[in-house]
């Protein structure tokens, strides 16, 4: 999976937002505000990755165990690809 084009991650006033731009504004209605994990995971979503590889990241990344860190990346995910903004 990874990020669908057609979106930026942007600072405004210290928080992280992802915006669309060119046809996805129409489409996405929004901006999304982004938390540590969500930038992180994004970020990550630039070039194709498995979940796996998220969660090893995600693992390397921050001090978390397995289970919450499992069920808080697939909680992003799920909510990320709601809104279209994931090519699985």
């Amino acid at each position: 999976m990874k990020a669908r084009p057609g979106f930026i991650l942007r600072d405004l006033v210290g928080e992280k937002v992802l915006m669309p731009v060119g046809d996805n504004i129409g489409r996405f209605g929004g901006a999304l505000l982004m938390n540590a994990l969500s930038v992180f995971i994004w970020e990550a979503l630039q070039t194709p990755v498995s979940r796996d590889e998220l969660l090893r990241a995600i693992l390397d990344r921050y001090d978390v165990d397995e289970q919450t860190a499992a069920e808080d990346l697939d909680r992003t995910l799920a909510e990320m690809d709601a809104m279209g903004i994931l090519e699985m």
